[in-house]
């Protein structure tokens, strides 16, 4: 009977060989063949006796797509926020967000929770071991995140995904930053109170600016991405990018909106991380 490190190798060899004649995979073999000996040892120490099994198969597929991408990722900069070429708009709001680190020649934004953010992002990408990872999917988000160049046009409509799943998970980070209640009432709670701070920010409601009295549910999320993100020179960024999180479930532009499954994965994995 084989060892669980022989039977690990023999698996790591055989996505190396398999990734490496496809392009948009290229990439992840070679991670995967410089940290061999490391993932033989998470491999084998996950190895059950019945290694040959479909379940098995898949669950070593997704570490090492998962370990190969999150080994790419080199964080998030201000062009993964940027969505309909609004530039500006994003700039400012992320910097009266986050703050900004000042820089000899530029000033930086301090962007929080990118470990965390890139792992909910690649776990809700190819999150689904039943079928086989879109190879589009894999080379638009090394074209993203990690600047590869792999011989093929972006595909824009699934960067565009991707970039507003980086909004919802960092709008959902600060809600469950502000609202404790989200830990404790679960999913279906989280997904009714970003729907309302959504419609409160699009209403102007977030900061009542018209008065010294605090805006909506007590002034609580004034300084958070929903507040700064009020204004009605922001409300049609904001506008464009409800669309794109799809709360309504529309059908078309399947490849560029958000689907239910993303959405839902974003708010578990929040949840997961920071409850």
């Amino acid at each position: 009977m084989c060892s669980p490190i022989s039977i690990a190798g023999e698996l790591i060899d055989n996505h190396i060989h398999v990734w490496a004649q496809t392009p948009a995979f290229a990439p992840l073999a070679r991670v995967i063949e410089s940290h061999r000996k490391e993932l033989i040892d998470r491999l084998s120490s996950l190895m059950p006796p019945d290694s040959a099994n479909p379940a098995c198969l898949d669950a070593v597929r997704s570490l090492l797509i998962h370990f190969a991408l999150e080994q790419l990722g080199a964080g998030f900069h201000l062009k993964h926020f940027v969505l309909f070429k609004e530039v500006e708009t994003v700039q400012v709001v992320l910097e009266d967000s986050f703050g900004i680190s000042p820089g000899h020649e530029r000033d930086e934004i301090l962007i929080p929770h990118q470990n965390e953010a890139l792992r909910i992002m690649i776990q809700c990408i190819f999150r689904r071991h039943s079928k086989p990872v879109d190879a589009k999917d894999v080379t638009a988000f090394m074209q993203l995140f990690a600047g590869a160049r792999i011989g093929v046009r972006p595909d824009q409509d699934r960067i565009m995904r991707f970039k507003s799943m980086v909004w919802l998970i960092y709008l959902a980070i600060d809600l469950i930053g502000v609202d404790p209640g989200v830990c404790l009432k679960g999913l279906e709670y989280f997904r009714n109170r970003f729907r309302e701070l959504i419609e409160s920010t699009l209403a102007g409601r977030i900061i009542d600016e018209d008065s010294r009295i605090p805006g909506f549910d007590g002034g609580r999320w004034e300084a958070t991405l929903f507040g700064w993100l009020q204004g009605e020179d922001r409300k049609p960024f904001v506008l464009k990018l409800k669309r794109q999180f799809n709360l309504e479930n529309k059908i078309e532009h399947a490849n560029r909106f958000l689907l239910a499954e993303h959405r839902k994965c974003v708010l578990e994995q929040v949840m997961c991380l920071f409850c």
